[in-house]
């Protein structure tokens, strides 16, 4: 449900009304009614601006691309190697050793830099190049042979 400014700041309004006349009777001054009331009305908009701005999440477990990402992400970390056709090609991928297969997928999947893999798998960044060129070469000659 999205958020309602003028109703939300009329249920504040009067909210406000009720509270001020309970400190009136507990025997506030004015000048401390109003510095609670500006506490209060910052502590408003801040919620305010919060709601205004957050977008929630969605349900989206129907959605095909999701779909596709959780079979890679959670089925089977080399899923997109189960998809290469040309059982030539499939064997020159599976016969690479595990961390070339583990540097591929963290770039062209994951999304991270040669020099973050490189970090991370504690290899040379030039190395890392290397490997991610001859995989992409392997699977280039399978697109170059359809």
């Amino acid at each position: 449900m999205s958020y309602n400014h003028g109703l939300e700041e009329k249920k504040f309004k009067e909210q406000w009304q009720k509270t001020a006349e309970e400190y009136r009777k507990a025997g506030m001054t004015e000048k401390q009614i109003a510095e609670i009331y500006e506490f209060d009305r910052e502590v408003f908009n801040s919620n305010r601006r919060y709601r205004e701005k957050t977008v929630g999440l969605f349900d989206n477990s129907n959605s095909r691309t999701l779909t596709v990402y959780d079979d890679y992400s959670t089925n089977n970390r080399y899923g997109w190697i189960d998809e290469i056709e040309d059982m030539e090609v499939y064997s020159q991928i599976m016969s690479l050793p595990e961390i070339w297969r583990e540097a591929f997928t963290m770039y062209i999947f994951d999304g991270y830099t040669q020099n973050e893999i490189s970090s991370i798998l504690l290899r040379n960044q030039s190395n890392i190049s290397r490997v991610i060129d001859k995989i992409a070469e392997i699977l280039r000659s399978q697109f170059s042979n359809a």
